[in-house]
């Protein structure tokens, strides 16, 4: 594995070839946080670059919507999460964070997408944070800035919570029953969706401060809406942690 995680500039990171990703700020963006991991774990050199909300330089740089955001040359920028990926096993080959078999492979783009996609378990977990926050002020949630903010970009409407809350309950249950007793997903090889999975959890069963230091107001907020949803299966909390004591970087750096 690599040393700890080379945050620079927006200057330095216009003039710098190879990978740079612009990713979240203050937050361990599960998102941000498995583009992170996948090209810590290939060993591919990569530096990173902070964006906050409306950070207009960064935008205009990237020309994207949202982070993370990977920057390969002069390539455009890709942020979807199965781009980010691909984009790095072309750069880095070895190893490879895909099962070998077409079957194995069609199943964990599969379930990856449950995971990682629109719709999919992080999305309705976002969702339900923010419909908190906006019903109660901020008592709970997200603050009503953040909340209204987020609402707009994950399309909101409380009639989709119902839906939402099942999302996630689902999306526990695949994960649990993918994951059996086995040590990964696929057996002995480590693969996309335990890096996935692992960011995943993060969300919803919180670490440490002294692992993953967060904006106090953001891990309030996590912490706020865990009797809101399905609690995360023991066995998936454990691979978290094996994860991280294995293969991503501790502390988090945000």
């Amino acid at each position: 594995m690599s040393g700890p995680t080379t945050f620079v500039d927006l200057e330095t990171a216009r003039a710098t070839r190879g990978v740079r990703l612009v990713v979240a700020s203050g937050i361990p963006s599960p998102w941000s946080e498995a583009a992170k991991g996948i090209f810590r774990v290939k060993g591919a050199p990569f530096v990173c670059l902070r964006m906050a909300p409306r950070d207009r330089e960064v935008l205009g740089w990237t020309r994207a919507r949202n982070v993370p955001a990977a920057m390969f040359d002069d390539e455009p920028a890709r942020t979807g999460w199965a781009e980010i990926l691909e984009l790095a096993e072309r750069v880095a080959p070895s190893p490879s964070l895909l099962p070998a078999a077409a079957e194995d492979r069609a199943r964990m783009f599969g379930l990856a997408h449950e995971v990682m996609g629109e719709g999919g378990l992080l999305w309705s977990g976002r969702l339900i944070t923010v419909h908190l926050g906006l019903e109660t002020d901020g008592a709970r949630g997200f603050p009503p800035m953040i909340a209204g903010y987020l609402a707009k970009r994950y399309g909101y409407v409380r009639e989709r919570i119902d839906v939402a809350r099942r999302r996630v309950a689902e999306g526990w249950a695949l994960l649990a029953d993918a994951l059996g007793g086995r040590e990964h997903y696929f057996g002995k090889q480590l693969t996309a969706l335990d890096i996935y999975s692992a960011t995943a959890v993060n969300i919803f069963e919180l670490m440490p401060e002294s692992d993953c230091p967060m904006l106090p107001l953001v891990r309030a907020a996590f912490a706020s809406t865990r009797d809101e949803m399905a609690e995360v299966p023991r066995a998936l909390v454990a691979h978290r942690d094996r994860m991280y004591g294995r293969y991503l970087e501790l502390p988090m750096v945000l």
